[in-house]
C-alpha cells in the first residue's frame, strides 16, 4: 500500500499484535478515526483466529472512541 506521500505502507496483516497496539497510542483518533477502527478489526480478527495467547490481549473498551460516529 502507498500513502498520500508516496510512501510504501505496510497493510495491517503484516504488523505484530505489540506494534498494533502502539499504533492505536499513536494515531490521533480525531483525525484519523477510520485508521483507529481499522486496527480494532485487525485485532478482533486475530483474536478469533487465536492467532495471539488471549492473555496477551487487554480488553479495550471502544465506546469511549466511537466519538467520531
Amino acid at each position: 500500500m502507498i500513502d498520500e506521500n508516496h510512501i510504501e505502507l505496510r497493510t495491517l496483516s503484516e504488523y505484530n499484535y505489540q506494534e498494533l497496539f502502539e499504533l492505536l497510542h499513536n494515531i490521533d483518533p480525531f483525525k484519523y478515526p477510520a485508521r483507529i477502527e481499522s486496527v480494532r478489526h485487525e485485532l478482533e480478527l486475530r483474536k478469533e483466529r487465536n492467532e495471539v495467547p488471549v492473555r496477551l490481549i487487554p480488553e479495550i473498551d471502544w465506546d469511549p472512541l466511537k466519538f467520531w460516529k
